[in-house]
């Protein structure tokens, strides 16, 4: 009987000790220490992000399969890029709010919606004429790499910053919280979704069945690479750009305290005074979210 008493006290300091470490890292992160740098950095990453897109879409070789979808349905209604992304990033952003929760929308998540369309669009016009007249390959590619490390670097800037996420990663994180599937899957099947719906709207599917793959648009090289190397890249520019720009430390912070704190802070903004550690494994949804954008 004692020796069980003893284990409980023991497990309460374990349990103490492992809350006030997460307590610590929240503070840090998700309070408001540093906030006025978080929230200017994070708008000069939303501006970078648009550079890096446009550098993408100018390439040739095809973006990311929301900002094609984005592109094609523009172009074929005969809107502007950016405000096309307003609008569709709008309804995502009010499908979120009233279904889920607002625990991952912030003032990072306004500039996203806002500045990240219309930035791109701006860029792009701006560099296009230059593009056009010396438009070969040997352009192209180095555009393609230069947009690939601008866009890591900015959307590395933007997830360590911590004041809000896309709408579009929102959507994918409440779906994944809905359905109790792994993140990774969702986040597949609304890229999946998105590239047929740009395709569909803009023609590309007839094109492709009828053999004329030129006629497919912002649909490339480019998207798959987004794809399957952006998550590695973002993490080096996480562990040896953006951590040190913030000052933070995420190496001392163990797997369960993040998971902990990502559960508890970032979702609901508190820390929840009954948390067992055992609840947090490697493949919750939690953890999916945390090693796609935070955990370096």
């Amino acid at each position: 009987m004692r020796g069980k008493q003893r284990n409980a006290r023991g497990a309460n300091r374990q349990m103490k000790k492992f809350q006030d470490e997460a307590y610590g890292y929240i503070k840090d992160m998700f309070a408001q220490h540093h906030m006025v740098k978080r929230v200017v950095l994070s708008l000069i990453s939303i501006i970078v992000m648009g550079f890096g897109i446009s550098l993408f879409s100018l390439s040739g070789f095809g973006v990311d399969p929301f900002t094609s979808m984005n592109m094609n349905v523009a172009s074929t209604i005969g809107m502007g890029f950016g405000t096309y992304q307003l609008i569709i990033n709008l309804v995502i952003l009010a499908f979120v709010v009233i279904v889920a929760h607002r625990g991952l929308v912030g003032v990072g998540t306004i500039f996203n919606m806002v500045g990240c369309g219309y930035s791109c669009e701006f860029f792009q016009n701006l560099f296009a004429p230059m593009v056009n007249e010396h438009y070969t390959l040997a352009l192209r590619v180095p555009l393609l790499l230069a947009g690939i490390v601008t866009l890591c670097f900015a959307c590395s800037l933007f997830f360590t910053a911590n004041v809000g996420v896309g709408p579009y990663d929102a959507l994918s994180f409440m779906l994944a919280r809905s359905t109790k599937f792994q993140y990774k899957w969702m986040r597949v099947a609304t890229d999946v979704t998105v590239v047929l719906i740009g395709l569909i709207v803009s023609g590309g599917v007839s094109a492709i069945f009828a053999g004329d793959i030129s006629k497919v648009k912002n649909i490339g090289i480019g998207t798959i690479i987004t794809a399957f190397c952006m998550g590695p890249l973002i993490n080096v520019f996480n562990k040896y750009v953006s951590a040190k720009i913030f000052n933070v430390d995420y190496e001392k912070i163990s797997k369960n305290v993040a998971f902990f704190m990502l559960k508890g802070a970032m979702v609901k903004n508190s820390v929840p005074n009954h948390t067992e550690r055992t609840k947090f494994n490697n493949d919750s949804t939690t953890a999916e979210v945390l090693s796609q954008s935070t955990r370096l």
